[in-house]
């Protein structure tokens, strides 16, 4: 199988570029390589998100599948438990002030 990349570029920086740009792929989670080639197309690359973002996240997807399971039995029989609708919701939009609160919004230093 051929390989996308055929190119190879081999570039001196000095220590101190070196040491710049090892702290900004570290931030990021990738490797150099795709460092260099999302930066060269043009991409702001985020820094990774802490551990605790991913369990929030797998938090708000298991509400949402509770939602979809409320949904389904509700097509399935007709009638919908609103107080189960109701407590995943609320459930639901805690999750989201959480994460935008811990995330999104600034935060003032003592």
């Amino acid at each position: 199988m051929k390989r996308e990349r055929e190119v190879q570029i081999n570039v001196r920086i000095s220590y101190d570029e070196a040491r710049e740009l090892n702290k900004l792929v570290e931030k990021t989670g990738l490797t150099k390589s795709e460092y260099v080639r999302l930066r060269i197309l043009g991409y702001d690359i985020p820094e990774k998100p802490p551990i605790d973002f991913y369990e929030a996240l797998k938090q708000v997807r298991a509400v949402g599948n509770n939602i979809n399971q409320i949904a389904r039995l509700a097509n399935a029989t007709g009638t919908l438990d609103e107080l189960s609708c109701r407590k995943q919701y609320e459930e639901l939009n805690r999750f989201i002030i959480d994460i935008k609160e811990k995330y999104l919004l600034p935060k003032k230093n003592d």
